[in-house]
């Protein structure tokens, strides 16, 4: 499991969290295909794909969903859900198409139950699981402040899609 400082460190920085990341990526992705005339005029809509990805833009939609399940899941086992995948479909389902979306979010849980798993395993006894909660109590206030600004970001972003 990768060490929580390597998170902290790159959490930051980060541009999207997996919704915003796959709904720019698939943005990006649309502005191609789209680029090819149309036969009818007018205005068509899309909900965008993975397969509307290339190779590079998956894989990093696949670290990325990586990354946010291990916090997602030091959350949980602190005490706080965020419920993410709820809030994010309601962001994102007008314009990205409902069969990637649950790919991803089956990746996520998928990832979000082993990192939990670890974490019980780990820091289970309550004095562990208070003394690495109080640790990381800042930095899991700055990653729900995170998450909820690029979900509201992506939602944003799908309400404005020229393409969906």
């Amino acid at each position: 499991m990768p060490s929580l400082q390597h998170f902290v460190t790159r959490m930051p920085g980060r541009s999207g969290w997996l919704v915003a990341a796959c709904c720019i990526a698939l943005a990006g992705a649309a502005v191609t295909a789209q680029s090819a005339p149309q036969q009818q005029p007018g205005i068509v809509l899309v909900k965008l794909g993975i397969g509307d990805m290339s190779k590079a833009e998956q894989a990093n939609l696949w670290k990325l969903v990586d990354e946010y399940a291990t916090v997602d899941a030091l959350q949980e086992f602190c005490g706080t859900k965020l419920n993410l995948q709820r809030r994010a479909w309601l962001a994102v389902s007008a314009c990205v198409d409902p069969a990637s979306l649950r790919k991803v979010f089956a990746k996520f849980r998928t990832k979000k139950g082993e990192y939990l798993k670890q974490w019980e395993t780990l820091h289970g006894q309550p004095e562990a699981k208070k003394a690495v909660c109080e640790r990381f109590k800042t930095k899991l206030g700055e990653y729900s402040k995170i998450m909820s600004g690029q979900i509201n970001e992506a939602a944003t972003a799908c309400r404005n899609c020229f393409f969906c």
